[in-house]
């Protein structure tokens, strides 16, 4: 992916809704993808592509900083791509659970689904509608059941498979705390970490482009299409 290309994702996705917005991200970074195709992959598919890009965008470290909830203590943290990646291996298509003598087969959610809820139901109403368009069957002894005839258990259960089955989209970053020895886990997600990189890229790209268009009259077309090596030169020169 080349500037103006990154670039151009940063534009479109600031005034998106985060779902929109990783959708952009990823058509970016996968051009030869139609929309439907990244429409349908499941959260943590989707998750594990803005990791790749990520790594590909600024490498395989990440940096940041929690305060333990316990005593308020600030901790800094670094871990490594590899770290936080699930195994492709690991996510199935279809899943298969029983609660409540009750056998459901469901998908996980892929941004379709979410996109499809956050726009046609509100309240309590957007998890029916989650569970209608991703649980594929139920039966009990037997017999088909529909899905507004479910328990309760089994709603919140079929919901917590979901999360379960497909382990990339929940990322939990494991912390000690040196100062009160508290154990927790914090979450991680990596849309919101990629896009506040891509913000900060963003704004010294654009600062750049804006101090070599006012010393050398260059368009910003002209100035993008340059190697980030060959920018810098130009900008020490100025700078000198």
């Amino acid at each position: 992916m080349n500037a103006a290309t990154l670039l151009d994702a940063w534009e479109r996705g600031a005034a998106q809704a985060p779902l929109r917005r990783a959708l952009t991200l990823l058509s970016a970074g996968w051009p030869e993808a139609s929309p439907e195709e990244l429409a349908g992959l499941t959260m943590g598919q989707r998750d594990g592509r803005l990791l790749t890009l990520r790594e590909a965008l600024f490498g395989p470290r990440f940096e940041a900083v929690a305060a333990c909830p316990q005593c308020g203590e600030k901790l800094e943290l670094a871990f490594s791509a590899q770290e936080i990646r699930v195994p492709a291996a690991e996510l199935a298509e279809s899943h298969c659970v029983e609660i409540d003598g009750h056998q459901v087969r469901f998908v996980p959610p892929a941004s379709a689904d979410l996109l499809d809820v956050a726009e046609t139901a509100a309240g309590s109403g957007q998890r029916e509608r989650l569970l209608g368009r991703c649980v594929q069957s139920v039966s009990r002894q037997g017999g088909s059941v529909e899905i507004a005839a479910l328990p309760e258990t089994v709603r919140q259960g079929v919901m917590e498979a979901m999360a379960q089955a497909d382990p990339q989209a929940d990322v939990q970053v494991a912390l000690d705390c040196p100062a009160c020895l508290h154990r927790w886990s914090m979450a991680f997600d990596i849309l919101a970490y990629l896009w506040g990189e891509i913000e900060d890229w963003a704004a010294r790209l654009l600062l750049d482009v804006h101090t070599l268009a006012s010393a050398y009259g260059w368009s910003e077309r002209d100035i993008l299409a340059m190697s980030s090596r060959r920018r810098r030169f130009y900008l020490d020169r100025v700078g000198g």
